[in-house]
């Protein structure tokens, strides 16, 4: 109602005298709007139900740009319906009507009715399909009084991203075409008209051509909050999931192997020491692990410091200090490999004690303590190799 001269509206009825002898109210639910001719157009129709009383010869409808208080009014006569003529500025608009008497007499008025210009709303329904390197995307007419005129496309190869396409007009359509290199792309459609673009459709992805196994997820992270862990790493390249592990020790995947659909996952840790990596997984194959990070649930105590040794001729007395910050042990483990950084000799548990003396056959002994609280361990301490000899 830019111009609500075209509309004939006028004010004059503004503070009448309501007479008791007509019908003093409109039949409730009986205004609305309805498109009145092809949506191109943006002509719309606002109807109501007539009076059954004798006394009413006619309707006055009311428009604003605010509920209850309306800025413009026109007599339309003895009719049960009105064109609004498009409308130029966004915004919502409320309507009303009061029938009048031959006395000039009006009813209370209808019930009130919005209608809200602006952009159109959300593309329904995208679909995507490839056949080799040819895209074909399908997506529904986009909702709202004032229809879209246009659609923009968005293409990227990461969810929520558009590095490929990027708001791309593809006319007054519902389907569009198009060729693309091999790989996963994520799709949105626009709908748009002379007031903007409305909101993007729901996001599709699509594979075209066979698919390469993905790489390997990059800059895996950790943030805390309480004991719960929200582990994040940036997309590879191809991934349709990502496999997060969880290990003992480095390399190890004995604790937990969770499947994640996004590039993140929030866990409830327990205390412990964790060794975790993640993996990207599509059709095609499992990525190499990510690099490693070590997860220190609430709780679990820090290494232990200073791991030593000395030898006489048949026995090994291993010394150590306890953690220099963190919670207090409340006991240690030894490890015994016969390569760095394994356990395959043995495994000892100690109370809280700083000092072990052991008799061992010849051989090489590659030895690591860790400090233990309840049933949470923590990394290991530096390594030392001691060779017990005939």
């Amino acid at each position: 109602m830019h111009n609500p001269s075209r509309f004939a509206f006028d004010s004059s009825c503004r503070g009448k005298v309501i007479w008791g002898h007509i019908a003093r109210r409109l039949i409730a639910a009986a205004l609305f709007v309805l498109p009145a001719v092809p949506a191109s157009a943006q002509i719309y129709t606002l109807s109501w139900h007539a009076n059954t009383d004798p006394l009413t010869i006619g309707y006055r409808v009311f428009a604003g740009t605010r509920s209850g208080d309306y800025q413009w009014n026109a007599d339309v006569g003895n009719v049960t319906s009105v064109r609004i003529p498009d409308l130029n500025d966004p915004g919502t608009y409320y309507f009303a009507v009061r029938a009048y008497d031959h006395f000039g007499g009006m009813s209370d008025p209808s019930i009130e009715v919005t209608f809200d210009v602006g952009p159109p709303g959300q593309p329904p329904a995208l679909t995507a399909s490839a056949i080799g390197s040819r895209v074909a995307l399908r997506w529904g007419s986009a909702s709202g009084l004032v229809p879209a005129t246009h659609y923009l496309l968005y293409v990227g190869t990461q969810p929520n991203t558009a590095n490929i396409v990027s708001g791309f007009p593809v006319g007054n359509q519902l389907a569009v075409t198009g060729d693309l290199a091999r790989g996963r792309y994520y799709v949105r459609v626009q709908a748009a008209n002379r007031f903007g673009a409305g909101p993007l459709s729901s996001e599709v992805a699509v594979d075209v051509g066979p698919m390469e196994a993905p790489g390997s997820p990059e800059a895996l992270s950790e943030t805390w909050q309480g004991s719960v862990l929200t582990l994040s790493w940036n997309w590879a390249l191809n991934a349709t999931s990502y496999v997060v592990e969880a290990g003992s020790r480095p390399g190890a995947a004995d604790l937990a192997s969770i499947v994640a659909a996004t590039n993140g996952l929030v866990v409830d840790v327990p205390p412990g020491t964790f060794y975790v990596r993640v993996r990207a997984v599509n059709a095609a194959g499992v990525s190499a692990p990510s690099r490693e990070i070590v997860v220190r649930g609430p709780g679990a105590p820090m290494p232990p410091v200073g791991l030593s040794s000395t030898q006489n001729p048949t026995s090994v007395t291993l010394n150590w200090s306890p953690p220099a910050s963190g919670p207090e042990p409340t006991g240690y483990l030894i490890e015994a490999g016969s390569q760095p950084g394994l356990a395959d000799l043995a495994v000892l548990r100690l109370p809280a004690q700083t000092s072990y003396t052991a008799m061992a056959p010849p051989g090489t002994y590659y030895l690591r303590v860790r400090a233990m609280r309840g049933g949470a361990g923590s990394e290991a301490s530096n390594e030392i190799a001691v060779t017990i000899r005939d």
